[in-house]
């Protein structure tokens, strides 16, 4: 495990910031998916990657004819056993999925920007490996934070309030913000086609992948995925001829080929 690796695994794994996933409910970009391909999910075999409390568990496993999830943090495993009581939930990395067979499922998922958490060499191999276990045809569903967003390379701010105990609350979160800051941002870089951030995600305790609308089209093909469409926050359809500086974060629909 990388060090990069090691500083998300251990965030997400820590007990304050994995209940924060217990409140979290389904995105409209994802409402409106499922609505759009529920024919396909229905009665099919399902493999969710980064399943996190079990916010698309309540969901997909019960459209799902077979359902399977993993997250390689085991206090997220823990979470959503308790949400989705009876579910196929285990520990998994998308990096290795021998355990699973060639072609084994009719739809994959990977929510909530849970492929930005690995390093470019990892990523490559995640993708790798969802294609593998992937029939051709097969549906792929994941989110990815947008490299041409307009703030993705925010720092901490502290703004000062007419209550003392809201500014109180305030510095301490700029002072947790500044320290993580601090230990994270080497991490940080600039390649030619994607960009490693320290972004305000959990006080900024996360080293996150960016990529682009085209470098992510690009990056599809070269793994054997062709895009089918792509949402934004709001959940507009996008003109991915274009570059996109609104929305943080996109969702992207893909097929094996």
């Amino acid at each position: 495990m990388n060090r990069q690796d090691q500083v998300n695994q251990s965030c997400y794994t820590a007990n304050r910031v994995a209940s924060t996933y217990l409140r979290s409910n389904l995105q409209v970009p994802e409402v409106l998916i499922y609505v759009k391909y529920g024919g396909e999910i229905l009665g099919s075999r399902v493999l969710d990657i980064g399943c996190g409390a079990g916010r698309t568990a309540v969901f997909l496993s019960r459209w799902a004819g077979e359902y399977t999830a993993i997250d390689y943090a085991d206090r997220m495993v823990e979470l959503c056993k308790r949400r989705c009581p009876g579910i196929d939930c285990s520990v998994g990395d998308v990096r290795d999925m021998s355990r699973f067979d060639d072609d084994e499922f009719d739809a994959v998922f990977f929510s909530n920007n849970g492929l930005d958490s690995l390093v470019h060499e990892d990523r490559v191999l995640g993708l790798r490996e969802m294609n593998r276990v992937l029939k051709p045809g097969g549906l792929f569903v994941f989110s990815t934070h947008n490299r041409d967003f307009v703030g993705a390379h925010r720092t901490p701010e502290f703004s000062f309030s007419l209550d003392p105990s809201v500014t109180l609350r305030r510095f301490v979160r700029y002072w947790r913000c500044q320290r993580n800051r601090r230990r994270n941002r080497r991490f940080q870089r600039d390649e030619a086609g994607y960009a490693i951030i320290n972004d305000p995600a959990h006080n900024y305790r996360l080293v996150t992948y960016y990529i682009s609308v085209q470098g992510q089209i690009v990056q599809l093909g070269e793994h054997g995925f062709e895009l089918v469409e792509a949402y934004d926050l709001n959940g507009d359809a996008l003109d991915t001829s274009t570059d996109n500086t609104t929305s943080s974060w996109i969702w992207y629909v893909a097929r094996k080929v």
